[in-house]
């Protein structure tokens, strides 16, 4: 019997390229983002003259192009000039000002680091940002644990555009008014793709990850309506990885996506929290011993208030 004649060899692969299925990719064209893309453009575009750029704030929900436009533009800034210095930053994993100075730092290569404060880094950094023009990209803002942070580049950079994205429009209305008003951004608004372009986009990486002819059309159409009913594109990529990876033959077939759509209760998005649920959670970690009402008391003491979910939090 042929039980194992249509499955892959060892050797092969559905895979042209795996990396092309990863949110964070970035291809040569970002499609249904020119709009937006193009605005930010023109808001970067003053510092190519050594004047001030304008800020700019993105949001949108999450899965829908905001980070890979924005990067896409900060790499052709780079591609474009070398007297202006593009900096991206997830404060999701660089939520404080010490372990964004020390980024900052490993992306302008400087290494003399070893016993320097935060004060003392930044003061470093902008010496040297500021013999160029920058742009630096907070990405996932409301993470930071202290948003003076950002007070301090609108006050300490010359030549310089603030980009800050985030899901939620109203986190701006939080501001510290004294930050606001320093800041005044542009604002970019990201919508959830269509349909027929979520099925684009599939369509697009497909021919970047994929040998020709592996996924029919009908399959994709599926992949796609339930990327489209979810909203977010990092549905659909995972689908199609998981898709190719249960393949064991030439092609996908329809088994194979209905166990990868099957294996979506096992996908988990990033959990999003908020300013002071980030706060929380970052006291958590750093007062480990200490009882529920130290660390609450704690929480109190830093934001003032005593509020109900954080307590929830807390005991959870």
């Amino acid at each position: 019997m042929d039980f194992f004649k249509n499955h892959l060899k060892d050797e092969e692969s559905l895979f042209l390229n795996p990396i092309a299925l990863d949110y964070d990719y970035q291809p040569k064209i970002i499609p249904h983002r020119e709009k937006q893309q193009f605005f930010l453009a023109s808001c970067i575009k003053p510092l190519f003259n050594n004047r001030n750029g304008k800020n700019i704030f993105i949001y949108g929900s999450p899965g829908i192009g905001k980070t890979v436009s924005t990067k896409h533009v900060l790499k052709e800034i780079e591609e474009e000039s070398s007297e202006i210095i593009p900096i991206y930053i997830n404060c999701w994993k660089k939520n404080t000002a010490y372990k964004i100075a020390l980024e900052i730092c490993n992306l302008l290569d400087y290494k003399f680091i070893h016993n320097k404060t935060t004060d003392e880094l930044f003061e470093i950094i902008f010496k040297i940002l500021n013999k160029k023009s920058t742009v630096i990209c907070l990405d996932e803002c409301d993470k930071l644990t202290e948003t003076d942070l950002i007070y301090n580049f609108l006050e300490s950079l010359y030549r310089k555009t603030i980009i800050i994205i985030m899901n939620e429009k109203s986190w701006l209305d939080k501001l510290d008014s004294r930050l606001r008003s320093r800041l005044i951004p542009e604002l970019i608004e990201f919508n959830p793709y269509t349909y027929e372009q979520t099925l684009n986009i599939l369509k697009q990486r497909i021919s970047y990850a994929f040998i020709e002819n592996t996924l029919n059309e009908n399959l994709l159409k599926e992949i796609a309506k339930k990327t489209f009913e979810l909203k977010d594109i990092r549905i659909g990529l995972f689908l199609l990885r998981e898709s190719a990876l249960l393949a064991t033959s030439e092609f996908i077939l329809e088994e194979n996506v209905l166990k990868a759509i099957e294996k979506l209760k096992d996908f988990t998005l990033p959990i999003k929290l908020d300013q002071e649920e980030s706060l929380l959670l970052n006291l958590i970690k750093q007062n480990q011993g200490k009882t529920t009402g130290e660390i609450f008391q704690s929480f109190r003491e830093l934001t003032g208030k005593k509020n109900v979910l954080s307590k929830k939090i807390l005991k959870t």
